[in-house]
């Protein structure tokens, strides 16, 4: 890898993005929980990062887009707490840092819409993003938290935004 570049997304980015996303759900067999590899939301990633408090920033390296993350409001939930939403990389960026640099972005970002936590939700399957998730301060919940509408994920994460959030999700500080 020689040139990371992280930016917000631009309407031309989305069947890129798409192809990542649907490749990847595929790569642990979403569909075999029910759900198609390409949601609603997913056609309209541009529109809906338009919106209030909402930022989905693409990875490029040497030009080539190899994923995507971002943050917005949580559906169901109150107003200090914002949702990880369709963070995917290609294979061939996997373990090289994007997916740091890309988070880091995501959380700078929902730190400046005044989020004081950050939800997600995945899957047991992947693995490595569960590992890599807990890297990152998420720790896991009991329950899903909010309404997201994917009754699909089985794995729930939530991470403080700052220390005094740390208290408002049960956590100890570290």
């Amino acid at each position: 890898m020689t040139s990371l570049k992280i930016r917000p997304i631009e309407l031309a980015d989305v069947p890129a993005l798409l192809t990542i996303i649907a490749n990847a759900r595929s790569e642990y067999r979403i569909a075999e929980r029910g759900v198609d590899l390409l949601e609603p939301a997913d056609h309209a990633l541009f529109a809906n990062y338009q919106r209030q408090r909402s930022l989905y920033f693409v990875a490029l390296v040497d030009d080539e887009i190899v994923g995507g993350a971002g943050v917005a409001p949580l559906a169901g939930a109150d107003p200090l707490t914002c949702e990880l939403q369709r963070m995917y990389l290609r294979p061939v960026a996997r373990g090289r840092g994007v997916g740091d640099a890309l988070l880091e972005r995501c959380l700078a970002a929902a730190k400046q819409f005044l989020y004081v936590r950050c939800y997600l939700e995945t899957i047991t399957q992947m693995q490595a993003a569960l590992e890599f998730y807990g890297r990152h301060g998420f720790r896991d919940l009991q329950a899903p938290f909010g309404r997201t509408g994917h009754a699909h994920n089985d794995r729930w994460m939530m991470r403080p935004l700052r220390a005094s959030a740390a208290i408002d999700v049960g956590y100890a500080r570290a």
